[in-house]
């Protein structure tokens, strides 16, 4: 991702990937960045895993809502 900000010019952007295993096969992960102006963002993934391969990778607006998405993904499995 910092390859891929840095290639559009983008340089200054500090970012602050996190990851939470919350299953077997899933992980919410979190980035948060803080851009040249000082606005901050975050995204947050739900990434389902299935014979050490991604199967799903699925956005979502909140941590609440990740959380939500991923007990329902490992509950299924």
């Amino acid at each position: 991702m910092r390859f891929a900000l840095e290639k559009r010019g983008r340089a200054n952007f500090h970012v602050q990937p996190e990851f939470e295993q919350v299953g077997d096969d899933v992980v919410i992960g979190s980035t948060q960045w803080l851009n040249e102006d000082g606005g901050r963002g975050e995204r947050f993934q739900v990434i389902t895993f299935r014979g050490g391969r991604i199967v799903d990778l699925q956005g979502c607006a909140s941590r609440r809502e990740a959380e939500r998405f991923a007990r329902r993904v490992a509950s299924r499995a």
